[in-house]
């Protein structure tokens, strides 16, 4: 199922990814990310498996797994053009526009993975500032320096 403007198909970032079919400005919304809401954790369950559940405050989790939520098929990109906002008076969180999005870019958005979770999750956005893993985007700094000073020394 697509929402108005937006389509999955496949993506050269990862499986499905989730594409404009028109122009959107910044600050637009582009796409509700719905499903059912819980005080749970998710089952991190194998390492690579998808994962469509997000945490959107502290300690509530928006499970968007459903067929009927097509945002679940937006990538994390390093460098994204969209973030997800969640709107408490409305109980919904939406993919919503970072910059000017063109028809047919695929939108992206930061994961905001921490570094334990960053571990099983590889990176492959081909951003030019991608550190190799899914990771917060305040915390790719830290783990740019980590990775740099763990080398193996000539």
């Amino acid at each position: 199922m697509n929402a108005p403007g937006v389509e999955s198909r496949p993506s050269p970032i990862a499986g499905l990814g989730l594409f404009a079919l028109r122009s959107f400005a910044p600050g637009e919304r582009v796409a509700p990310y719905t499903g059912t809401t819980t005080t749970a954790p998710p089952d991190p369950g194998r390492p690579g498996a998808p994962t469509y559940t997000l945490e959107i405050t502290p300690g509530l989790w928006l499970d968007g797994a459903a067929d009927s939520n097509p945002a679940r098929h937006a990538n994390h990109s390093c460098e994204p053009n969209a973030e997800l906002v969640y709107v408490g008076a409305e109980q919904t969180a939406w993919l919503t526009a970072l910059g000017p999005v063109a028809v047919g870019e695929e939108i992206t958005f930061d994961y905001g993975f921490s570094l334990a979770e960053s571990l099983f999750h590889p990176c492959r956005c081909g951003a030019a500032g991608c550190v190799g893993r899914i990771i917060a985007g305040p915390l790719r700094g830290a783990l740019r320096r980590h990775l740099r000073f763990s080398r193996p020394r000539d």
